[in-house]
């Protein structure tokens, strides 16, 4: 049994107009963002007393600043010594190096202003924003495939995908095909997106989905960290990604006990 991807060295361009290079790496992070887009606004729509307008302009700045933030992330905590020597690739998105811890990070503070701004509860909020943020790394997560990075070590098994001598990692050199972390956690992010959406349907504390989102996608990125060979910062010889959701788990746990020590109020019959 073989996977289309066995013999297949993908290009991370898809076509060329003159100097203008259009790649699948930014071709899937708009698709993530166009369908996690849609989601939120349906369900922004049917949970809130939300305007077309005021949802629009919600999307506008959580956008720009998760983008932000998402490089911002790569280049200062995973990158830094690179961006300091070649701080003219910093704006250069389309060849990868986008953190998703970043994202988040910038995204929810953005979202914490602008609830502020129209005196609605942020986590309410956020509740219903979560999930998409899962689905759109469902897309997202392809455009390292075309990219051929952050794949895992090698394998002999026959879902293994082939990567280019030039992509390998140092050590690595002599390897044929390694493991396809982009899938892995691509189908793992599908799984708690499915998860969260039907969380978001029950009668549930606020602020229960977004903490199920950081649990969850915590797990994800540890389970993948034990698979992945990019160059990352190693603290106390734990991979830094690891480190981080670690402590991410460690004060869901502290904020669900918080949470949950009032029972839900009870419903006048």
């Amino acid at each position: 049994m073989n996977f289309f991807w066995n013999n297949y060295l993908p290009d991370p361009v898809i076509f060329e107009l003159g100097p203008v290079s259009i790649r699948w790496y930014g071709l899937l992070l708009v698709t993530a963002i166009v369908v996690a887009a849609w989601y939120v606004r349906q369900q922004l729509l049917k949970k809130s007393k939300l305007t077309s307008h005021q949802i629009e302009d919600l999307f506008f700045y959580t956008i720009i600043l998760s983008l932000i933030g998402a490089r911002f992330g790569h280049v200062i905590f995973f990158n830094f010594s690179y961006y300091w020597n070649y701080p003219g690739e910093i704006i250069q998105i389309w060849n990868g190096g986008l953190s998703i811890q970043g994202a988040l990070l910038f995204g929810l503070i953005t979202v914490l202003v602008w609830s502020k701004k129209y005196n609605l509860s942020f986590w309410k909020l956020a509740d219903v924003m979560v999930p998409a943020v899962a689905l759109g790394q469902v897309i997202g997560r392809w455009g390292n495939y075309f990219n051929q990075e952050l794949f895992g070590k090698p394998t002999t098994g026959w879902w293994g995908i082939p990567i280019e001598a030039s992509n390998k990692v140092v050590g690595f050199t002599k390897d044929t095909y390694f493991q396809p972390t982009f899938f892995y956690e691509s189908i793992l992010n599908f799984v708690l997106f499915f998860t969260l959406h039907k969380l978001l349907q029950k009668k549930l504390k606020t602020g229960t989905i977004v903490l199920s989102y950081f649990a969850g996608y915590a797990v994800i990125r540890i389970l993948m960290e034990f698979i992945r060979i990019d160059d990352t910062p190693v603290v106390w010889g734990i991979r830094l990604p690891q480190l981080i959701s670690m402590a991410i788990i460690l004060a869901v746990l502290a904020s669900i006990y918080i949470l949950y020590a009032k029972p839900l109020p009870k419903t006048k019959k």
